[in-house]
């Protein structure tokens, strides 16, 4: 943990997070700094659609059968330009000159992850060179920041609930931090006790956005506000069956992505209910009390003691049907959005990469072992100088040497 007593000094960094879900890319700006504990000022916020090109090549890339080596490669440059291109524009359209940011912090795209068992090390593969965009940039970027977890034998995941630790280990009671991307994952934290717990809790949008757009043949993409579950029927025997995967009993630390609950889980689904003829809105219904439950379960088996607020980030604090529904499974705990925080669930993980950059260049540890199974603190991601290194280095020198 970091020394209560430090202060460094502050840094404006641009945080970038492509998720699972491959809905967009998220880019936040904000100048963090640790006195005492985190402190964070969001100046801009932005998302950003991924070309129809570019998302297609990576959802190819995220399926072995498709994937080749030759244009895997070359997708790796291509998206690292690309959000090189994205983090420019997205400056420029706030008037903000590349000269007076820090950082980046680039999270990339997750393609495949493999997470560690009793008898094989764990793996995990993002894209978009980050060096492309300290190059095209000018700005001193991190990138690739699960590895070095996994190289001391954690899931490289969760990561960004260090974020909701430094900025609420103040409180008295224990809270629980849930985001719902494509994939869900949750902290459980008690400051009182220094004691946190995270892990991933299976899919959050990744089933019902693909389900949307089979059912829709590609008009639409997402349930907006869970319309669709709205109007269907939970169906209990199906439901119970997809509950009964393996990995929402295995105990944390655990993660999961695309690879288990991705495409072809949600085709094979798919196809399955067809069989079935079964209504496209009982599907959806169905498909979101699977995130709804599994969350809930989670929950039961695995905190030591009940959070008295959740807080919810991620892309499915927009979807109403869900969120009532957590509210209605959880009681008496509060389900609140991420913004009652002061900050946007939106941003919540491209601000929460912004913060793991910090602490890479201040060299301090922020991989939460207790959280990833990791056996032991690592300090994560991998630097690449841009033009404003020196400046930099010259800026965090008292704390560096």
């Amino acid at each position: 943990m970091i020394d209560s007593k430090a202060t460094f000094p502050p840094l404006r960094i641009l945080g970038l997070m492509s998720g699972t879900s491959l809905d967009g890319l998220d880019l936040c700006l904000a100048t963090l700094q640790l006195h005492e504990r985190l402190q964070v000022q969001v100046e801009a916020f932005a998302t950003r659609d991924i070309p129809s090109d570019l998302r297609a090549q990576l959802l190819r890339h995220m399926q072995p059968a498709t994937s080749q080596v030759d244009t895997l490669c070359a997708l790796n440059m291509a998206l690292g330009r690309w959000l090189a291109s994205a983090a420019q524009t997205f400056l420029a359209d706030h008037h903000i000159p590349a000269e007076q940011v820090d950082l980046i912090a680039s999270h990339g795209q997750t393609l495949w992850h493999i997470p560690p068992t009793p008898h094989q090390p764990g793996s995990t593969l993002q894209i978009g060179e980050g060096a492309m965009i300290s190059q095209l940039t000018g700005i001193t970027t991190i990138s690739n920041f699960r590895p070095a977890d996994m190289a001391l034998g954690g899931q490289g995941a969760p990561l960004a609930h260090w974020l909701d630790w430094q900025l609420l280990r103040h409180q008295t009671q224990p809270v629980a931090f849930q985001n719902l991307g494509g994939i869900g994952n949750v902290a459980w934290i008690d400051p009182p006790s220094g004691q946190i717990l995270a892990f991933d809790t299976g899919p959050a949008n990744m089933v019902v956005d693909r389900l949307i757009t089979l059912i829709t043949h590609g008009q639409e993409r997402w349930d907006k506000g869970g319309q669709w579950a709205h109007q269907g029927q939970v169906l209990a025997h199906e439901l119970q069956h997809l509950l009964a995967d393996p990995y929402f009993a295995e105990p944390p630390p655990k993660s999961t992505g695309r690879e288990r609950f991705g495409q072809a889980y949600t085709d094979a689904l798919y196809a399955r209910w067809c069989s079935q003829e079964l209504a496209p809105a009982d599907m959806v219904a169905t498909a979101t009390a699977l995130t709804l439950e599994s969350i809930v379960q989670a929950y039961q088996q695995f905190f030591p003691a009940p959070a008295a607020q959740i807080y919810v980030s991620g892309g499915g604090v927009h979807n109403q049907y869900l969120m009532a529904g957590l509210q209605a499974r959880l009681a008496p705990a509060q389900v609140l959005p991420y913004d009652s925080l002061g900050i946007s669930a939106d941003a919540k993980e491209a601000l929460a990469f912004a913060g793991l950059a910090y602490a890479t260049w201040f060299h301090l540890p922020s991989n939460l072992p207790a959280v990833t199974g990791a056996s032991g603190p690592a300090v994560l991601g991998q630097i690449h100088p841009g033009h404003n290194y020196r400046q930099l280095w010259a800026k965090s020198a008292p704390m560096l040497c």
